[in-house]
């Protein structure tokens, strides 16, 4: 959207050139099922996979909600399936479903302001005073941390970046010094480490759907949850330790920072209601863990395993918006869903589902041909060494395009090669996700790497590159050397 101070050349030429990419995205939708099909993709192929060329198109140079819509519509005008059967695949899906109640649950948490106690907690540590190296972990792992148990990531970004440039402020950094760009580009890598460690939300779980229907089973979020927590935890000591010896930033002035800083202004006792969202909070992990945990003919295990992760969701959004507190439903689901439901994100979920399904049905041939195109650079090689290719093309890859929708193209493709190899399935979709949501070099990598280059008060691009890359080289070396180890250990 256009502001009302732009000039209006700048204006025209931005309308000029929105008008013009969704001309070329519509084009390739609708269009380009009309070529001859490429061997082995069949006719209705072509169609799909010209649907799926055009969104990855216009969701990255134009709009996320409306392509998402427009999607929907062209897969049942291709004829892969009737109208009902496309909104089955899209709004019915269980994914999409999850997607919308999670959002709404965890917003509510976050609105209740749990979330400022937890990075409160941590900032409040006596370790950090006078160590800038262990202030500077502890920030960056606290926005881990949020990104973990926040709706959404953008506004733990906002959050943290508010608190960071108060303490650069004050101790007098400005923009363009070495550590004012180290911590802000950091705090973003910490949040989205954040981000892809959450199942039931999001890109990831965009991502986790496609596995879904390619395995034909269920993801394990427990051991999910342990990879993530694992190397997200060794991706941000890995970036504390470039800082201390590879960066070398002066850290003379935020080595006068202490816990005073921010004890300064107490935060009250928690009041019902955060006490409330706090146990939520505690016993949804606990609920959606205990199925991985504990024998599944233990009483009352049957009932939750059919409940699954939305059911336990939705269980506790009705019992909140029953509970009155204050005289106030401790819930208010019309304010939360209004206020914490992205409906970019949720519409983007919804058309990757459809999409998704379409894509590995046999009788598109995509699958297979993606196998084709692929097999150079993923086959012929041991587990080991195709999972260490794979990394790197999918974290290579994600730096040019949406994560989320590279995973979902990918996911099909990853389980032919894992039945070649003989690799766990699920394991290697566990570390795919995590590798692609290392996503920060180009604006169009991620929203969030966009969110990154246009905080231009504090970073210049260049620099903001130059930073990005070294931190997804570091995060490439960790994924594979350990990464991998670590995703054989526990699947």
């Amino acid at each position: 959207m256009s502001n009302a101070n732009s000039p209006p050349t700048a204006a025209a030429g931005k309308n000029l050139w929105q008008y013009t990419a969704s001309a070329v995205g519509i084009l390739i939708v609708f269009g380009f099922g009309c070529l001859p099909p490429i061997d082995p993709i069949t006719p209705m192929g072509m169609k799909v996979f010209g649907i799926f060329l055009g969104m990855i198109f216009l969701w990255s140079f134009v709009s996320i909600l409306w392509p998402s819509l427009l999607g929907i519509v062209a897969i049942a005008l291709s004829g892969y399936a009737p109208m009902r059967e496309v909104l089955k695949m899209s709004f019915g899906d269980q994914v999409s479903t999850l997607v919308l109640f999670a959002m709404v649950l965890f917003g509510a948490i976050q609105h209740a302001g749990v979330t400022r106690y937890i990075s409160r907690w941590f900032l409040t540590r006596k370790i950090i005073n006078g160590r800038p190296v262990m202030f500077s972990f502890v920030f960056i792992y606290a926005a881990y941390v949020l990104a973990v148990l926040s709706a959404s990531v953008l506004p733990v970004i906002l959050f943290m970046w508010a608190i960071l440039y108060d303490v650069l402020n004050e101790v007098g950094y400005k923009k363009g010094e070495k550590y004012t760009t180290i911590m802000v580009v950091g705090t973003l890598f910490g949040t989205i480490s954040g981000q892809a460690a959450k199942p039931f939300t999001g890109s990831a779980l965009m991502i986790i759907g496609s596995f879904e229907k390619a395995a034909n089973a269920s993801l394990e979020y427990l051991p999910y949850m342990l990879f993530g927590f694992i190397m997200s935890s060794l991706a941000v000591i890995g970036y504390a330790l470039l800082i201390k010896f590879v960066l070398r930033p002066d850290m003379t002035k935020i080595s006068r920072i202490s816990i005073e800083h921010f004890d300064r202004e107490k935060l009250p006792p928690m009041d019902a209601c955060q006490k409330v969202m706090t146990f939520t909070l505690v016993s949804f992990f606990v609920l959606v863990f205990l199925p991985s945990i504990v024998p599944k003919t233990l009483p009352g295990m049957s009932w939750l395993i059919k409940l699954g992760p939305l059911g336990v969701v939705i269980m506790f959004l009705a019992a909140l918006a029953c509970l009155r507190i204050n005289n106030k439903p401790a819930l208010n689901f019309t304010e939360m869903a209004r206020k914490y439901v992205i409906w970019d994100v949720y519409f983007l979920v919804c058309m990757a589902m459809a999409i998704s399904a379409a894509m590995v049905n046999k009788s598109t041939g995509i699958t297979e041909f993606l196998r084709t195109m692929l097999d150079p650079l993923l086959g012929g090689h041991s587990y080991l060494l195709f999972a260490a290719i794979l990394v790197i093309f999918g974290m290579s890859i994600t730096q040019f395009a949406n994560n989320g929708v590279m995973g979902v193209l990918l996911m099909p493709v990853v389980k032919v090669f894992c039945d070649q190899t003989g690799g766990n399935f699920e394991g290697t979709a566990t570390l795919l996700i995590f590798a692609l949501h290392v996503a920060l070099l180009t604006p169009s990598a991620s929203p969030y790497a966009a969110v990154l280059y246009g905080n231009k008060d504090w970073l210049s691009q260049g620099d903001t590159f130059k930073l990005s890359l070294v931190i997804i080289l570091m995060a490439l070396l960790l994924y594979v050397v350990v990464g991998i180890p670590v995703m054989r250990m526990i699947y």
